[in-house]
């Protein structure tokens, strides 16, 4: 099974630590699990 490729914008990332938003910060947290857990894959590209 192919594993889904996930872009994320820098305001999902600095979501991680923002406590004032406890709901995006929990979905942020469960979103870093699934790829730490290998169920998806992180595409970063660096813009110029």
């Amino acid at each position: 099974m192919r594993k889904l490729k996930v872009y994320l914008d820098t305001s999902v990332i600095s979501h991680l630590l923002q406590e004032d938003v406890p709901e995006k910060m929990a979905d942020t947290r469960q979103l870093w699990e699934c790829l730490r857990m290998g169920s998806m894959r992180f595409i970063c590209l660096q813009w110029l």
